[in-house]
């Protein structure tokens, strides 16, 4: 516990945690603005109605999910990434051996430090953007109700809960090919990467096979809660993601533990 409270310490003081954090809101508030805006001075009504799914619970809060899960995780994954990079850039974990800590307690230690930050700007971003949708709503004209509804509470209830966990997964892979590679680029490149390839794969690769891949899975996880709320259902891919976290966070101790520290 004294080592997860100073990493958590020593990683909310940098500048780059509440300047990733900034970023991330700046686009969502850019985005629904602009989504309210745009609502305002439609007057077709078929093309109002497309904007108007955007804001309209529950189904807006499923898509500020996915909407946060692209963006969040690449950003969390590019700061988990920057920080894992760091690690051998700043000598930082030369000195921690030095101080006679574990090399493969202190990396999955610091791993998760920053998987309890990611997590506490997801939930953050979350509400935020669910106050943006609340904004945007009264901006364009479209009646976006109360998130404390018991119609709208369970389904925001499960999405926070599974995006949560999803984009702790994105962090992780971010983080293993981060520290692997000493690269401060390489973890958000590869999360990225991710994206595009199974964007591209499942033109061609069956649904039944491309549910294993770990940025399909996530989208999964989070989609299936906001239809279902927190069900047996959501089992398949829970699995599938807890799995990818847990052999990203296995790699970089494996890492830790093999390399030479300069």
């Amino acid at each position: 516990m004294r080592l997860l409270r100073a990493s958590v310490l020593k990683l909310g003081r940098r500048p780059a945690t509440y300047r990733t954090l900034l970023v991330v809101a700046g686009l969502l508030a850019f985005i629904y603005l602009s989504i309210g805006l745009s609502a305002a001075a439609m007057s077709d009504p078929s093309a109002r109605a497309s904007i108007e799914v955007l804001l309209a619970p529950p189904d807006a809060y499923g898509g500020l999910a996915s909407m946060l899960l692209i963006f969040g995780g690449m950003a969390g994954a590019g700061y988990a990434g920057a920080v894992a990079a760091s690690e051998w850039s700043w000598n930082t974990l030369r000195m921690a051996l030095t101080r006679g800590e574990s090399r493969v307690r202190y990396t999955v230690v610091l791993c998760l430090a920053i998987g309890l930050l990611v997590l506490a700007a997801w939930i953050l971003l979350y509400l935020v953007g669910v106050g943006l949708i609340g904004v945007a709503g009264t901006l364009g004209g479209v009646a976006a109700g109360s998130p404390l509804d018991p119609s709208n509470l369970g389904a925001l209830t499960a999405i926070l809960v599974t995006g949560g966990w999803a984009i702790l997964m994105e962090v992780a892979i971010g983080f293993s090919v981060a520290f692997a590679s000493r690269s401060p680029v390489a973890g958000i490149a590869t999360v990225a990467g991710l994206y595009f390839i199974e964007q591209f794969a499942a033109l061609v690769v069956p649904a039944e096979v491309l549910r294993f891949a770990p940025v399909t899975a996530a989208g999964s996880l989070v989609s299936a809660a906001g239809r279902t709320g927190l069900d047996a259902g959501l089992a398949g891919p829970l699995v599938v993601t807890s799995v990818y976290m847990l052999v990203a966070i296995g790699a970089a101790a494996a890492v830790a533990r093999r390399s030479q520290v300069p």
